[in-house]
């Protein structure tokens, strides 16, 4: 056998050393016969504080109410500054008279505190005109009361309820914009 030579020879003994090699180390020093890979990935927390039943006032130049936030617990991420909360819960134009609320399961505040995105089951309220909006996601500009969604929402009045797919409102201006596939049914009072 031409083809065989000492260097084929070296190669074969030295894989059969190396596999003999690794066996002998995951039965005889590794944790119990096993990789000591772990199972479990635990990342670095991002979060650097953690608060539960918060709450957040901003006043206007006049030293009224502008708008309040609480919310069962909230983290500061390390990563860009933002803040998570649990079951947030916004009312807005309170000084006003003329107040409105949000709440979701959760949300993010802004580093610089001026947007507030909630998700998870959001609800909003008009407390005066007894309406209500339902979406999956809003986003809340807190230093002018605009919302947006860019998802499904429903909007409930007492006589009836239209659906839309987006919406854009200032409610400051008590203005609010349906921007797609709008459907709605209605019953006189």
């Amino acid at each position: 056998m031409k083809g065989f030579n000492f260097f084929t020879l070296l190669s074969v003994l030295s894989a059969i050393t190396a596999l003999a090699g690794t066996v002998v180390y995951l039965t005889q020093y590794s944790e119990s016969g096993k990789l000591s890979i772990t199972e479990q990935f635990e990342a670095t927390p991002d979060a650097d504080s953690h608060l539960t039943n918060v709450n957040g006032i901003k006043y206007s130049s006049n030293g009224d109410i502008a708008y309040q936030w609480r919310a069962n617990s909230a983290e500061r991420l390390i990563s860009d500054g933002s803040i998570t909360l649990q079951k947030p819960y916004y009312i807005g134009n309170i000084a006003e008279q003329r107040p409105w609320t949000a709440s979701s399961q959760s949300g993010r505040l802004s580093q610089n505190g001026e947007q507030l995105t909630l998700e998870n089951t959001v609800i909003v309220k008009d407390l005066i005109r007894q309406a209500e909006i339902s979406t999956e996601a809003l986003n809340i500009n807190l230093e002018n009361s605009e919302v947006s969604t860019s998802l499904a929402l429903t909007l409930k009045l007492r006589n009836g309820k239209t659906n839309s797919i987006g919406m854009q409102a200032s409610l400051k201006d008590e203005r609010v914009e349906l921007l797609n596939q709008v459907k709605g049914r209605y019953e006189p009072y």
